[in-house]
């Protein structure tokens, strides 16, 4: 008797696992899901995004990871469906798993002083990016970090008033043309890496030349005036300059 037609055993009506594309979508959701949620242990989210932030992204890993789980357990039930995307299922799946693949293999790193010359360092917040109205200026000027000295100089630009005050900063080394001088600069993050935008104060130190690029330091001093370009501008006059590693959050205002 022949096999009724139409009819088609258990084994034959399931896909083959790999060659389903769900699969390698739902990999790919999952290896995503797992690279935001290795980076926020690692703490690497810090040189992406703003602090702020990072709880956000890491929910996204655990939807993302999420989503990937149920992908790979639907993919099990054979579906009529015809699902259409502009790149196509197996290019789409691709492309997720090799953004996440990149993602664990090159290690993010902090912005370079090299960044910072190309955006162009300001002792300026200016006006789109300056907030007066969350400013309090602090009483004692040693207590000021970097970004507070910007805010400061945002607010009331007259150099002169901050004549001789001690300063007591960290940030990163920046390379000047002036001899005999750097600039100790931070990146400010409104959102992520890509919109941050560099400040920072010239110093003044014997051996600048010395220094290290992208090298961090803590340092003290005293603030004076110079002519630079015809202009007045507060100068830090450092008395002394201490090595440190880098922090674990480098946009942090600290």
């Amino acid at each position: 008797m022949s096999r009724p037609v139409g009819r088609v055993s258990g084994t034959e009506s399931k896909p083959l696992r790999w060659g389903n594309t769900a699969y390698w979508e739902a990999v790919g959701l999952m290896l995503l899901g797992i690279l935001l949620i290795v980076y926020r242990w690692r703490g690497t989210l810090l040189m992406l995004i703003n602090p702020g932030y990072v709880n956000v992204a890491l929910l996204a890993g655990l939807c993302l990871l999420g989503l990937g789980i149920g992908r790979w357990r639907g993919a099990k039930v054979p579906s009529s469906e015809v699902h259409s995307s502009l790149l196509g299922p197996r290019l789409g799946a691709g492309l997720l798993i090799l953004t996440a693949l990149l993602g664990f293999w090159v290690e993010p790193r902090p912005l370079s002083s090299q960044t910072a010359l190309n955006r162009g360092v300001s002792p300026y917040l200016g006006a789109s990016r300056s907030q007066p109205q969350a400013f309090r200026p602090k009483l004692d000027p040693r207590q000021r970090t970097l970004l507070d000295w910007v805010r400061t100089l945002d607010v009331y630009p007259d150099p002169y008033t901050y004549e001789n005050q001690p300063v007591r900063v960290q940030g990163f080394v920046i390379p000047d043309k002036q001899p005999d001088h750097f600039v100790v600069a931070r990146f400010l993050v409104s959102c992520c890496a890509a919109d941050a935008y560099p400040v920072g104060l010239p110093v003044r130190w014997p051996e600048a030349e010395q220094l290290t690029a992208d090298s961090w330091l803590r340092l003290e001093g005293r603030m004076a005036v110079e002519q630079r370009d015809g202009l007045s501008q507060l100068v830090i006059v450092a008395e002394r300059l201490e090595p440190i590693p880098m922090p674990a959050n480098p946009y942090a205002d600290e």
